[in-house]
C-alpha cells in the first residue's frame, strides 16, 4: 500500500457514521463547489466572549443571494431570524446569516429555497450535527463536490517556555513544542478581502527521533477530520500567538504539538523533531527541527 493510500485510509477509519452520505452546496449551482473562506476548528472569538472552535464552514457567497437545502427536512427557524435548522431525522442542517423564506415546521426537499444571505454579511455558515456531535462537513462523504489539491503549509517549529521562546540547542525542563501551520482554501478562492485566508488543517501529528535511531510512533498533536473539538481544550490546542482572519489581514495559527512536556523524562542528546500536516483529503505537509536536549548540563 503507497503512502497515500495508508492515509486516506486513516482518514476513512475517522470519518463519522453515515460519512457515505454526501450532499450538495447551501448556494446556487448547488452541484458545483464554491469558494469557503472558514474551516472547521478555526479559532472564533467575538467580543468579550472566551475563545473557541468554529463549529461549521463558511460558504462565501453575495448578500441577498439564495439559499437552499443541501437534505430533505423539517424547518425551524431561529428565534433572532438569522438562521434556520432542517432536521432530516437523522442528522441536523444550519444555515446562519440567513434570512429565512420558508415557515417555521416546513418540509423542504434537497435543492428548495430556504432563505437569503443577510446584507453585510456575505457568507453562510453552514453546520453539520449527528446528535449532539458537530461533524466537519468537507470530510470525504460529506459536502460534494469537494476537490482539494492543495497541501496544508509548515511556516515554523519550535520550543517556547510560557512564552518565552526556547533554543532548540539547549532544551532543559518543562518545555512546549509548537507548529505555526495552515491550510489554504481550494479554488476557487475566497474573494477579496477574504483571499489570503489561512485556515486549521485537519490532522497534526508529530514524533522525537534521536539521532542515529530509527523513527519511532507518531502521536497526534490535534485532529478536526471529523468531529469538532471541546471548546475546553482551546487552550491546549492553539498557542497564545494564534489569531483570526480579518478582512484584508490574514491569521496566524499556532499550535500545540505537546504542552507541558518534561524533557528531563527523555535522554540528553539530539533529537528530530518530525511533524506532518493534513488536510482532510490527504494533502500534506512535512517537516523538522533538530533539538538537543541538555538537562544534566551545569
Amino acid at each position: 500500500m503507497t503512502r497515500a493510500a495508508v492515509v486516506l485510509a486513516a482518514i476513512a477509519l475517522a470519518a463519522p457514521a453515515g460519512a457515505g452520505a454526501t450532499y450538495g452546496w447551501p448556494l446556487a449551482p448547488v452541484n458545483r463547489q464554491h469558494p469557503v473562506r472558514g474551516f472547521f476548528d478555526d479559532p472564533r472569538q467575538q467580543g468579550t466572549e472566551p475563545p473557541s472552535f468554529h463549529f461549521g464552514i463558511d460558504v462565501c457567497g453575495a448578500d441577498g443571494a439564495p439559499v437552499y437545502a443541501v437534505a430533505a427536512g423539517e424547518v425551524r427557524v431561529q428565534a433572532d431570524g438569522l438562521a434556520l435548522i432542517v432536521d432530516t431525522g437523522d442528522r441536523v442542517f444550519s444555515y446562519w446569516h440567513v434570512i429565512p423564506t420558508v415557515a417555521d415546521r416546513a418540509r423542504v426537499q434537497p435543492g428548495d429555497r430556504i432563505g437569503a444571505i443577510k446584507e453585510g454579511f456575505g457568507h453562510v455558515h453552514f453546520v453539520e450535527r449527528h446528535g449532539d456531535q458537530y461533524v466537519n462537513p468537507l470530510r470525504p462523504g460529506g459536502i460534494a463536490p469537494y476537490v482539494d489539491a492543495t497541501s496544508p503549509t509548515v511556516t515554523s517549529l519550535g520550543v517556547v517556555a510560557g512564552k518565552r521562546r526556547v533554543d532548540p540547542g539547549a532544551v532543559q525542563g518543562v518545555v512546549d513544542l509548537v507548529v505555526e501551520t495552515s491550510d489554504t482554501p481550494p479554488a476557487p478562492l475566497p474573494p477579496p478581502p477574504w483571499d489570503g485566508v489561512r485556515v486549521a488543517p485537519a490532522y497534526v501529528r508529530w514524533r522525537l527521533v534521536a539521532n542515529g535511531s530509527p523513527p519511532g510512533a507518531w502521536r497526534t498533536a490535534l485532529d478536526f477530520r471529523s468531529f469538532l473539538a471541546a471548546s475546553t481544550r482551546f487552550t491546549e490546542v492553539y498557542a497564545p500567538w494564534t489569531t483570526m482572519n480579518r478582512p484584508g489581514r490574514p491569521g496566524s495559527l499556532v499550535f500545540y504539538l505537546t504542552h507541558a512536556w518534561d524533557s528531563r523524562t527523555t535522554p540528553d542528546g539530539r533529537y528530530r523533531l518530525d511533524v506532518a500536516v493534513f488536510d482532510t483529503q490527504g494533502n500534506s505537509a512535512r517537516a523538522h527541527i533538530w533539538l538537543t536536549l541538555t538537562n544534566s548540563t551545569p
